[in-house]
């Protein structure tokens, strides 16, 4: 028994070894195997410039019913079809509040995604700049958001600020 035991334990771990090369071979970042879906980068996209813009037209119908968005601005979260328009309204507030003119927003690459035919994870990497009294202001972070198909439209799921120096 304890002869055959040993070639039993050695197929065992190698069957093992062959499963979790398949698996890491599954497990690769999206960026590395294909193209962010185009409709997904004009929904981003739209949604960034928007924040620049305050243009809340733009993003009334980008999100999910169930949609839930979390940012640095109080109250923090919003959630429904709506919840973007809110952000956008409270994005528009804290820049008047603060005083920042020339206020803008850069999209910079995406380079962190995965996608299947009806769901993506997609992290933004967005920097906003504008002056505030006179003096240059920077702020520097990242979204990340999941989209799903909804009725044959892509619509965003989630979305949720970090702010680099939040890392």
């Amino acid at each position: 028994m304890k002869k055959h035991l040993l070639p039993l334990l050695c197929l065992c771990m190698f069957m093992s070894g062959l499963a979790s090369a398949a698996s890491a071979k599954r497990a690769l970042p999206a960026d590395t195997v294909a193209k962010l879906k185009p409709e997904v980068r004009q929904v981003i996209e739209t949604v960034i410039k928007a924040s620049g813009t305050f243009n809340i037209e733009a993003v009334s119908e980008l999100y999910a019913p169930n949609a839930v968005v979390a940012d640095e601005q109080p109250p923090f979260s919003w959630n429904g079809q709506l919840a973007g328009v809110q952000w956008i309204n409270s994005v528009q507030k804290a820049v008047k509040d603060f005083k920042i003119s020339d206020f803008k927003v850069d999209l910079q690459r995406i380079k962190t995604f995965q996608q299947t035919e009806e769901i993506v994870y997609l992290v933004a990497p967005v920097e906003y700049t504008g002056l505030v009294n006179g003096e240059h202001f920077e702020e520097q972070g990242a979204f990340s958001f999941v989209l799903r198909i909804v009725s044959g439209k892509w619509l965003i799921k989630s979305q949720a600020w970090v702010p680099r120096n939040g890392l």
